[in-house]
């Protein structure tokens, strides 16, 4: 490739990555959603980018069509062992603890999704995050419309007998409304009004025989979880 083309690539790649990550800021869903991507001009450039980089998410979607291809018939197969690992079972559980879990962040009381989040990550929401708003007088409007899609990526099984302590990472697409604002006068600070498409990816482990979530990145892992070999026990299907 020529000298020039790769700085092509490269000031693209800068501007896409410019254009996806600065309007991120942490919160309870992962992000506030990114305002940018409301508006016309930031749909029709982030139109033109997807067009001319083409080829590279070609490659990326069918890495991660092939894994989460993959994840699932693993799943199908534990699930014979473990009816908590089977895909139907695992996919409508997820399903509860996303939608749960939107209700408590929008409520403001993470107590409400306890028995669904590790105890690690209900401290970390509640104490570091959503009271620490409340003492700056702002709040989050977290609302989940529909979940669109849920797709395995990768899934690490501890040799336990009943397998405890297994983690999975799934992509979750869901069309939400997330943005903070003033509470008194009702300004947005962060985000912006309307729903919106998002994709992050939550993290479940397998405790006491039930899926609670314990963590969220983003979504800008995608393909890294994808590239990641699963973690499966040589002895689980012996």
């Amino acid at each position: 490739m020529k000298k020039k083309h790769i700085q092509l690539v490269t000031i693209l790649l800068v501007i896409t990555l410019l254009l996806y990550i600065e309007p991120a800021y942490a919160g309870p869903g992962g992000t506030i959603t990114k305002a940018l991507f409301k508006t016309w001009w930031g749909k029709l450039l982030i139109t033109i980018i997807s067009i001319i980089l083409l080829p590279v998410l070609l490659y990326c979607n069918i890495v991660i069509a092939l894994k989460v291809r993959k994840t699932k018939k693993i799943l199908t197969q534990i699930g014979l062992k473990n009816r908590a690992f089977s895909w139907l079972n695992l996919e409508k559980d997820i399903s509860n603890v996303f939608s749960r879990t939107y209700e408590a962040w929008n409520n403001e009381d993470m107590s409400k999704v306890q028995d669904y989040v590790t105890h690690w990550y209900w401290q970390n929401q509640q104490s570091t995050i959503l009271n620490k708003w409340k003492s700056q007088n702002l709040k989050n409007i977290c609302n989940l419309d529909e979940i669109k899609s849920i797709k395995p990526l990768y899934v690490e099984i501890f040799e336990d007998k009943n397998l405890e302590g297994s983690k999975i990472a799934v992509l979750i697409k869901a069309n939400i409304e997330d943005y903070l604002i003033e509470r008194d006068t009702h300004k947005i600070i962060k985000g912006g009004l309307g729903y919106i498409d998002e994709e992050h990816i939550w993290i479940l482990e397998f405790t006491e025989g039930k899926w609670l979530l314990d963590n969220i990145v983003s979504d800008d892992n995608t393909l890294v979880y994808a590239k990641t070999e699963n973690i499966i026990p040589n002895t689980l299907f012996a």
